[in-house]
């Protein structure tokens, strides 16, 4: 399977950021992949009011007519990032990963745990998603032919108990769709993806914002590829929007995996 993640420097216009996602989307296809990653808040950074982007632009209905298509389209499978959803039982939205199969349907929802409530010394200062996202409460899974893919929002890659928990539940994949902010990744990001990857033995791949945003916000980039034993192998070293793509060797991770097999040597769970 080839896979690529996609980088953007998106801004407070859905419909402006939805035309340069589609045209990324039509660069990796180009390139031959069969599964593409968006960054997290692909369509959006930046608007105070979540609620009403969520219902203008991301009901279900309303997704499935663009990234839907899209994956149709191409023909491929889409990791839509992360989007605000509504929550039928609160004010607040979920930072939500909806998965895309071939046919353009919906195939799975992950809604992001870790809400990113930190102080950074950047431009803004402090960060507290939880004033505006209701924090979801379980792992998700995903089926990409044949291969279980673990999802992830940006934030959670700091909390190995879920990556594990996907470990165990025998995944190949995890995605990472992330606007990691410039302070903190130029610290942390790569080291913390390689580190998932050795530990689960599995190829992760992270699609990140880059470059500086409307609302004032400096995202670090460098969007990668993985592989199981914390090699990186493809990666967006320039600033701004682009695609990184690689082929990932699946039988080569079970050689792996058999050979170092970590899961039945675990004593702690």
């Amino acid at each position: 399977m080839k896979a690529a993640v996609i980088q953007m420097t998106s801004g407070r216009n859905p419909v402006e950021n939805f035309e340069n996602a589609k045209a990324l989307i039509e660069q990796a296809h180009q390139g031959g992949a069969r599964l593409v990653v968006l960054p997290e808040m692909f369509a959006c950074i930046g608007v105070v009011n979540q609620v009403m982007l969520a219902e203008t632009y991301f009901s279900k209905d309303k997704i499935e007519h663009t990234i839907g298509v899209w994956a149709k389209e191409y023909n491929l499978y889409i990791v839509a990032g992360s989007v605000p959803y509504i929550s039928p039982c609160s004010d607040k939205v979920f930072s939500a990963c909806f998965v895309f199969s071939p046919e353009g349907e919906i195939v799975s929802q992950y809604n992001k745990i870790h809400l990113f409530d930190v102080s950074v010394d950047d431009e803004k200062g402090s960060y507290k998603e939880s004033n505006t996202f209701l924090a979801g409460d379980s792992e998700v899974i995903a089926e990409i032919d044949d291969q279980k893919l673990g999802l992830s929002i940006c934030y959670d890659l700091r909390f190995p108990e879920l990556f594990q928990a996907y470990q165990k539940a025998g995944c190949g994949l995890i995605t990472v769709p992330s606007a990691f902010t410039y302070q903190t990744g130029k610290q942390h990001w790569e080291i913390l993806l390689r580190a998932r990857a050795i530990e689960t033995q599995s190829f992760v791949l992270a699609a990140n914002q880059s470059g500086t945003h409307e609302d004032g916000r400096k995202t670090w980039g460098h969007s990668m590829i993985v592989s199981p034993q914390g090699e990186v192998l493809a990666e967006v070293k320039e600033d701004g929007p682009g695609v990184a793509m690689a082929k990932l060797d699946f039988i080569s991770m079970a050689a792996f995996r058999a050979a170092m097999p970590l899961q039945q040597h675990k004593r702690l769970s």
